[in-house]
């Protein structure tokens, strides 16, 4: 095996120059570094990543924990990540939680094992149980999507308050005053924020006669299916149903099409997220829109600055959520009463 001192003989250098040029621990003059280089590579040598991370301290890899790998709300985010943590030299670990908590304390285990230098979790799984974990690692994180603004650490946070308010007011709006919320599996942190936001807004509506119900779904497609052959037997039906994210709003729409239900003539329908397939389905999806790709980046910039500088204060920066309209939402034209 190749090693420092058989560098150091070609290049004419000391091997502690070698180790500075693959270390990057210290400035060496672009000539030198040059001569280390063309070394190396006269010798096939690859450096040791893990043995250098072990002797440094240093892996430059970190490691991203997402929900769902099937849903589409994660790729832009996951390009965010990764475009900043490339250009900053960095590696990515990807671990997906399929929505299980015991899976998310398994992946940050197996990361912290690798040790990575940082771990932006960016899952609805980001529960009491797993900020223990990592607050108990000492290794700088990231949380995404946590939605407590108050907490300590490092955190992305999304206000979809203003963006449910906003998908409330517009279908009062088109005369709508039947209006049901699918929302995702009760025990999911981010899904009950979303539900508990939908129903402190629409409460403020009840005195001018706009009714509402709350259908459990689970944030996937078979979740939007099931709910919506809930409500189709239902005798008086909603003019309007608000989904927690995109997946349950064209699982739900594509049932009750199936089933004769016009749409957006007899029920509107509006998703949050606004993935690409919202755009792609007929009739494209009114939804509720985050900058997804920008999220990423921004919880990347976040956890890099706190691997350089472990004592800068913590910081939470906020994402606004927009009404974005399309073709699934109307006034109502032939309600079923």
């Amino acid at each position: 095996m190749v090693n420092y001192n058989d560098i150091a003989k070609i290049a004419k250098v000391s091997s502690t120059t070698v180790s500075h040029v693959i270390n990057k621990t210290r400035f060496v003059s672009p000539e030198t570094k040059d001569k280390v280089l063309e070394a190396m590579q006269e010798l096939s040598y690859k450096p040791n990543l893990l043995a250098r991370g072990l002797a440094t301290g240093v892996t430059n890899t970190i490691g991203l924990i997402i929900s769902d790998i099937k849903n589409p709300f994660y790729p832009e985010i996951i390009q965010g990540v990764e475009e900043l943590a490339i250009r900053s030299e960095y590696n990515i670990f990807l671990c997906n939680t399929d929505y299980d908590v015991e899976k998310g304390l398994k992946s940050i285990g197996a990361l912290i094992s690798k040790k990575v230098d940082g771990i932006i979790i960016a899952s609805s799984q980001a529960d009491k149980f797993l900020f223990k974990e990592l607050a108990e690692s000492t290794i700088p994180f990231v949380l995404v999507d946590w939605n407590e603004s108050k907490i300590n650490v490092d955190s992305i946070y999304f206000d979809f308050k203003s963006g449910i308010r906003k998908a409330i007011e517009y279908l009062v709006s088109l005369g709508h005053k039947k209006i049901y919320f699918i929302s995702g599996p009760k025990d999911l942190k981010t899904a009950s924020i979303r539900e508990n936001n939908f129903i402190s807004i629409i409460k403020g509506y009840e005195s001018e006669g706009i009714s509402y119900k709350i259908i459990e779904g689970n944030h996937k497609i078979d979740g939007g299916i099931n709910a919506a052959k809930e409500i189709e037997k239902e005798k008086d039906m909603p003019t309007s149903i608000i989904c927690s994210n995109d997946l349950t709003a064209i699982g739900a729409m594509k049932t009750l099409q199936t089933d004769g239900v016009k749409i957006p003539d007899q029920i509107s329908i509006i998703g949050l997220d606004n993935i690409m397939l919202s755009e792609i389905v007929s009739p494209a999806l009114t939804t509720i829109g985050l900058e997804r790709y920008l999220i990423g980046k921004s919880a990347a910039e976040l956890l890099l600055n706190r691997i350089k500088n472990k004592d800068i204060p913590k910081q939470t920066r906020y994402f606004n959520t927009q009404l974005i309209v399309r073709e699934s939402t109307s006034v109502v034209k032939n309600s079923f009463l």
